[in-house]
Parts: C-alpha cells; sequence; structure tokens
C-alpha cells in the first residue's frame, strides 16, 4: 500500500488526511471479494437483471478460456465495445485476469472513427458478444501487435472525446485508477456494500473508471441507466437504494428539472453525494441540487489525462462548495504556471500543472503519442486557468485553448458562458467562434433557453451591460437552438455547436 503523505488543515475535517490506495490490478481485488462472498449482487443490469459476483465471475472465464486459447496474454491490448451490459464488467475482469490492457470504446461510435483508432492501436484482438452473450474474437496479425513497453505495467488505454481537436488514446496504470475511486469512496463515507449509480457512460476514462472499476475493485454493487431519461434515473436511484453517482452538469442540471417538476425527491433518494466534473457549472446548479435532490453536489476536476486531482468535500463550508472546485487530493500537487512554466502566488491566475498518482502514463502511439504537455518539474499542462488561494482551495476560471482571439485580444468562453447562465432565460449557454474579416474572429453566444422563455440579442447586450462585463468581451451574435449537442460524457460539443453557428450566422447573410 502506498499513503498519501500530504497532510490536510484540521480545521476542515478532511476525510482524507490518512487514506491510502494501491497499485494493485483489477482482478486480484474482485477475487477477494469473490471468495469472501460470492453470491453477493453485484450489479443490476439496465434490464433490472441482477448478477452475482459468481456469475460475472463465470461469464469472465469464459471470456479468458477464449483469449488464452488465442495466446493473447501479459500487456497485450484488448479493443471492446463498453456497452451498458454485463458482459462488458466481464471483460474487463477477464483482461485483468490475464495481465492484458482494458481498452474500452464507445459502441455508437462510427465505422470510419472506428477504422481510425483501430488502424493505429495495435490492438491484439478485438473482443465482441453475440446476441446470446457469447464472446467472439477477431485476431490482428502479431505484426500489428503494439511493441510499447507501458503495456506492461498498463491496465487502461481510454479514448478521449474532447469538445476540441481528434481523441487521443490515454494510457493508465491501475494505481490511478484505485486512486481516484479509493478518493471518492473516502470522501463520501461510502459503506462495503452501498449502491453505486452508474450515470456516466462506460467508454471513457471517467466513465470506466468510476463505474465499472470502482464497483468491482470495492465489491460495491453498480447499479446501471439505460437511455438518459432524468426521471427514470432518479426513480432507478431510489429503487435500488444507491448512495453515490458522478455526472456531468449537463446531467445534473436535467436532474434537479426532473425533481423540481415532480417534487418529493429530497425525501426519497438515498443518495448522499454526487461527484460533477467535466465542464463549469453555476453555485445556484449546486444549491439546487440540494434543495430539489436533497443530495451534495461536490466539484470534482478533472479529465482523460488526470482522472481526479481536485474535490470539494461534505464537509467544507457551503460557500467553498458552491464557488470553489475542491482541494488536491493527497498525493497530487497543483501548481499555478505562467506562460513560461513559473509557479505564480497564490491567488494568481495562470495554467494548472499538476502531478500525481492519478496522472496518465501517456498518449499512445499515433493517438496523441508526443503531444504530452509537461514541464522540466513533471506538472502536466492541463489547458485549465485556476487560480488557487492560500489555504488550497482550487478555481477553475477558464480554459487557455478555448480562448477566441478577437482583433488580438483574448476572450476566455468560460468566462463569457458563466455571465449568460445567469440570465433567468438561458438554460444551456456556449460561446463559440466565428470567423470575420478584419477581426479574425468574433464570438457568438449559443443559447438553449428555458421553456417559455424568450431572448433578444438586446436584451442579451442588456444583461451583459448589467453585469458590468467589458464591451469587448460581449458576443456579436445570438444563435438560439432547442437542443445543445453534446459529446458522450454529457459536454457540449464545442466543434458541433461551433459549425452550428457557422451554418445559422451563413444563412442570415
Amino acid at each position: 500500500m502506498r499513503e498519501g503523505q500530504r497532510d490536510v488543515s484540521s480545521e476542515m475535517s478532511d476525510r482524507l488526511a490518512n487514506f491510502a490506495w494501491s497499485a494493485e490490478m483489477l482482478w486480484p481485488q474482485f477475487e477477494r471479494t469473490l471468495r469472501d462472498e460470492a453470491d453477493a449482487i453485484a450489479l443490476v443490469d439496465a434490464e433490472d437483471r441482477l448478477w452475482t459476483r459468481r456469475q460475472i465471475a463465470d461469464i469472465a472465464a469464459a471470456i479468458v478460456d477464449v483469449l488464452r486459447r488465442s495466446q493473447i496474454g501479459k500487456g497485450r491490448r484488448i479493443l471492446f465495445p463498453a456497452e451498458r451490459t454485463v458482459q462488458t464488467l466481464a471483460a474487463a475482469l477477464a483482461v485483468s485476469r490475464i495481465e492484458a490492457v482494458c481498452c474500452p470504446y464507445a459502441p455508437n461510435l462510427s465505422e470510419g472513427d472506428f477504422a481510425r483508432v483501430a488502424g493505429v492501436l495495435g490492438h491484439a484482438a478485438h473482443l465482441r458478444f453475440d446476441r446470446d452473450g457469447s464472446p467472439q474474437i477477431a485476431l490482428q496479425p502479431p505484426g500489428r501487435w503494439s511493441t510499447d513497453r507501458r503495456d506492461q505495467d498498463a491496465a487502461l488505454i481510454a479514448f478521449t472525446s474532447g469538445s476540441t481537436g481528434a481523441p487521443k488514446a490515454v494510457i493508465h496504470r491501475s494505481e490511478a485508477l484505485n486512486y481516484v475511486t479509493t478518493a471518492c469512496a473516502t470522501i463520501a463515507a461510502l459503506g462495503a456494500r452501498d449502491a453505486i449509480l452508474g450515470a456516466i457512460p462506460m467508454d471513457g476514462a471517467a466513465g470506466f473508471t468510476f463505474t465499472v472499476h470502482m464497483a468491482l475493485a470495492s465489491g460495491r454493487p453498480l447499479v446501471l441507466t439505460g437511455r438518459w431519461d432524468p426521471a427514470e434515473v432518479l426513480e432507478r436511484a431510489a429503487r435500488f437504494a444507491c448512495v453515490w453517482t458522478t455526472v456531468v452538469p449537463t446531467q445534473l442540471f436535467t436532474l434537479v428539472e426532473a425533481a423540481r417538476a415532480s417534487g418529493g425527491w429530497s425525501e426519497r433518494l438515498t443518495l448522499r453525494t454526487i461527484a460533477v466534473g467535466g465542464s463549469a457549472m453555476t453555485p445556484e446548479l449546486i444549491a439546487d441540487a440540494e434543495t430539489h435532490i436533497g443530495v451534495t453536489a461536490l466539484r470534482m476536476f478533472g479529465m482523460s489525462e488526470c482522472l481526479a486531482y481536485c474535490s470539494n468535500q461534505p464537509s467544507y463550508a457551503r460557500e467553498t462548495r458552491l464557488l470553489a472546485d475542491g482541494r488536491a487530493f493527497p498525493g497530487t500537487e497543483i501548481a499555478t504556471l505562467d506562460a513560461d512554466g513559473r509557479r505564480l502566488e497564490p491567488g494568481d491566475r495562470g495554467q494548472a500543472g499538476v502531478k500525481g498518482p492519478s496522472l496518465f502514463v501517456g498518449y499512445a502511439a499515433g493517438l496523441g503519442g508526443g503531444q504530452e504537455q509537461l514541464t522540466a518539474e513533471g506538472f502536466y499542462l492541463t489547458g485549465d486557468e485556476i487560480v488557487v488561494d492560500r489555504a488550497g482551495f482550487v478555481r477553475v476560471v477558464g480554459r487557455i485553448k478555448d480562448q477566441i482571439i478577437r482583433g488580438g485580444y483574448n476572450i476566455d468562453p468560460a468566462e463569457v458562458e458563466a455571465v449568460l447562465l445567469r440570465h433567468p432565460a438561458v438554460a444551456q449557454a456556449a460561446v463559440v467562434p466565428t470567423p470575420h474579416d478584419k477581426l479574425g474572429e468574433q464570438a457568438c453566444a449559443v443559447c438553449r433557453l428555458e421553456p417559455g422563455a424568450t431572448f433578444t440579442f438586446e436584451e442579451m447586450q442588456a444583461h451583459f451591460a448589467d453585469a458590468g462585463v467589458y464591451k469587448r468581451k460581449w458576443p456579436e451574435h445570438l444563435v438560439l437552438v432547442a437542443v445543445m449537442q453534446t459529446l458522450p460524457l454529457g459536454k457540449i460539443d464545442k466543434r458541433a455547436m461551433t459549425a452550428l453557428a457557422g451554418k445559422e450566422l451563413a444563412a442570415r447573410s
């Protein structure tokens, strides 16, 4: 075991003061729970079928047999669809049992995107399942198998779905997965039998870690959701007595709206805490979650490359939980850096540099390899702009690479989006660039409104004036949409919204 060494202020009653984590792989952790109580429920699938640890282990054993007959073993990359089924959990266990590398991908990945990933990943096998659940394997020629030495210690290769840029393949060791799941379980004070609600897709690094790995490694039951229906998700969480889950802000918003519409959920749910990360959120959303769902929503910040590096805790002051993104986990170091990589003082705004146990090993060759942004001190440059106060609380205030450059003036979309979201008519907002002959770029606000609300360009300008926002930051365009395009984890798809705004503005001209 490796124990976090960083002291934490006692006045904060920090639950992470003495937490410890291991570098053990998934299979031996699950195997211990299997020996302890093989007939305990390990999974409630999206069709409400209950699966015991023994049943999942039996499915995994059949997959192991197929893989071993194909001469696939330690360090080999195994590609499989991360569907919301028992077979996905069994596949993760089987791959771990032979000490190979899990490479889950989104089951709705287009043929073109799959071909691009599969063409360079260097996987040894593509594992899929028949309608009856039987494992089928398509082997790659050995000459195409990855020879990356990092695979010998890797547990997971996950594909990013960032709002800008091409997908990358992020390599993680078991320690990273154990570290963040143990931290979250400690923060939430989860008991050994407390059920986890699997609300986010399981193909990304966070989705796989906080559903499949967290449940199987700890022995806690995993309750999967089907197609996202916020009212059904709330009902499901109550029916199966779920205690913890992780969501993105878009999902939390829809849960709050569903609870607001029906009422009474704050008394029916057993959910104690919800970890929320992935994109910016307003203090009002965190407060509304307490009011309408009766749950403490904790801002947590991380990304595919660094699964989680800071989080709030239930014991922190309410104002802190509403406004800050938390404090670094023990063993993680967060630095605020200037453009030259020099450390800044507390209270200064700069780029977040992170290092610690949840940091990825690197990108896979051909899928981001060589594009790792690391400083000489080993800090990963996240692209987030942060402010850290003297008590160590982090506020994520923007994104560096998402900036709109208007006539040489940099506009932070996150800052402008936060202002838009304070208007009562605006339910969701994305600020995206649109080309301009003289200025290079202008800012366009793409908004989805609350039901029955109206919001004109003139009203938007008045709102920014009332908020005291510097006029050069005001969006020059407004596009209203019925639905915001999102990525698999619920983040707004900035590329899609940029394209949509471009078409709309071109049609107006």
